[in-house]
């Protein structure tokens, strides 16, 4: 199934297969990336996974076009262009928040720099983050609460 054909209770997260984890607020932003997303093939392997636990593992991500007009601000103030894409997806079993935060949780873990400012109070930022992941109480709020970002910029 593509795409354009899951009706998505957003927010949605996503889990890449090197365990980062990403978020989406509606469907326009989780239809848009920038080059390099499509280049290295950021997304191929990810799961989605909509705020109601329903997931899809993501099997072949194509570019459909311009996901902006050539001549928008944020071109012409150097920002790299963005591709409008389509998801090839293969339904999966449904999760729980407990399985979304253990695996939000092995995310930050596994990528401690993006979620601190340096070494200094490191150990301090990981465990308020962790906080954060185990208060949430539902899916779709880890997206605000962790600020996760999107492709777009990628």
């Amino acid at each position: 199934m593509k795409t354009s054909q899951v009706d998505f209770a957003f927010p949605v997260i996503g889990f890449t297969t090197d365990e980062d984890i990403w978020g989406w607020p509606d469907l326009d932003r989780l239809t848009k990336c920038g080059s390099l997303t499509l280049k290295d093939r950021m997304q191929d392997g990810m799961e989605i996974i909509a705020s109601d636990g329903r997931r899809w593992r993501v099997l072949s991500v194509t570019r459909t076009g311009r996901a902006e007009p050539l001549l928008s601000l944020r071109r012409l103030l150097g920002a790299p262009p963005q591709s409008r894409i389509e998801h090839e997806l293969e339904a999966l079993e449904p999760v729980t928040l407990k399985e979304v935060q253990a695996r939000a949780r092995a995310s930050i873990k596994a990528h401690p720099d993006f979620w601190s400012e340096g070494e200094e109070g490191r150990e301090a930022e990981l465990r308020n983050r962790l906080a954060d992941v185990d208060r949430v109480t539902a899916i779709g709020s880890l997206v605000d609460t962790l600020g996760l970002d999107t492709f777009e910029s990628y």
